[in-house]
């Protein structure tokens, strides 16, 4: 909390983790503190955001509204316990926080500093966007001109959450850790043994004992979690890589023997087509947050929403603030310490997507020379 700024509201994104056994996760409050005054929270309805959180209000649905006074140094709770927010393992939500107050410090936020503002073994909290309009959603500044959203920053205050778990049975069985999967096959394998005193037990029984067990009483760790997690994500991806490139590799083989069958002419053509296929840039950035704001300057980097734009201009408004909150859907098992996999896996990422784009090429190629004039 270094109280960078203090405007009207605040938008960021919430991702429940997946790597411990949890049902769900359900966020009973929100702290925050200034001016404060008219206050309303909202959250996005849809819990599946592909990277992109839409600034229309349609999209949202209020949890709360109150009227609350001045509190600039404590924080002040609003209480959603009527109406929580609950995720899902690996589900993203948006959380915009807004007062109607008059002025610019009605609530207090952060630049963005980090990757990541929070990050613990349930939830991970994001940097997303103030908001500078009186108007919940807003498109025009409280200045009448500009981009009424500010990108690249951060809540401040605090969120009460609770975590209500997976109970083990057969089908669970993988959700949990290595060492709680070790004991159940360990006691399913004395109870197929004679003479054991567990034999004497049927399977339901043993099913019940290893229901009420908690995820961690055979010394499972959320470390050791997040690490076997990784590795299965790890496994997964370098699968899926092999797996494509030999895909293009076979696909490029039959290109060579195609070629080889062509004259100049149709090479000629290919040249041609290669130069508007590679128009993509393949150098594109992929990063995080791809806003681009450090200052409270104009922002109109983001793709702007296609239902926002049908929407009738106004005096004052601004492209930049019918854009959606772009974010990057961070996996639950990075962080600080992982930055040398981050980079592995961004490095994989570029090499697969020049794969795709050589790949477009050929298929526009071939596509081209089999239906082009005889």
């Amino acid at each position: 909390d270094r109280e960078d700024h203090t405007f009207c509201g605040i938008m960021f994104p919430v991702k429940a983790k997946d790597y411990l056994p949890v049902d769900h996760i359900i966020i009973n409050s929100i702290a925050v503190r200034g001016a404060l005054g008219p206050l309303t929270v909202w959250v996005t309805k849809d819990s599946e955001l592909g990277g992109s959180i839409s600034c229309n209000k349609k999209h949202w649905k209020k949890l709360y509204e109150k009227t609350h006074p001045p509190s600039y140094r404590a924080y002040k709770e609003l209480d959603l316990s009527k109406s929580p927010i609950v995720l899902k393992p690996g589900q993203v939500r948006g959380i915009y926080i807004h007062s109607t107050r008059r002025g610019d410090e009605a609530i207090v936020y952060d630049n963005k500093e980090k990757q990541k503002t929070h990050s613990d073994s349930f939830l991970t909290i994001l940097p997303g966007r103030a908001h500078v309009s009186e108007k919940v959603f807003g498109s025009v500044p409280i200045w009448g001109w500009g981009s009424a959203w500010r990108d690249n920053r951060e809540f401040v205050g605090q969120i009460k959450y609770g975590a209500c778990y997976r109970l083990w049975n057969p089908s669970e069985n993988m959700s949990f850790g290595g060492r709680f999967q070790s004991t159940a096959r360990a006691l399913f394998m004395c109870q197929r043994r004679p003479g054991c005193v567990f034999a004497m037990l049927p399977d339901d029984a043993l099913y019940y004992i290893l229901n009420m067990c908690r995820w961690d009483w055979c010394g499972d760790e959320a470390d050791n979690l997040r690490r076997e997690q990784k590795d299965l994500r790890r496994a997964r991806r370098q699968r899926l890589e092999m797996e494509a490139q030999q895909m293009v590799e076979e696909d490029g083989g039959n290109e060579e023997v195609e070629e080889d069958a062509d004259d100049t002419g149709d090479e000629d053509a290919q040249e041609g087509v290669d130069d508007v296929v590679l128009g993509v840039d393949e150098s594109d950035d992929v990063s995080a947050m791809e806003e681009d704001s450090d200052d409270d300057s104009e922002d109109g980097t983001n793709t702007s929403d296609s239902e926002d734009d049908e929407e009738e201009y106004h005096w004052g408004d601004h492209v930049g603030s019918r854009n959606p909150l772009r974010y990057r859907d961070f996996d639950s098992d990075s962080d600080a310490s992982d930055q040398s996999d981050d980079e592995d896996g961004r490095q994989r990422e570029a090499a697969f997507r020049r794969r795709a784009l050589l790949q477009a090429r050929r298929n526009i190629v071939h596509f081209l020379r089999s239906h082009g004039p005889a």
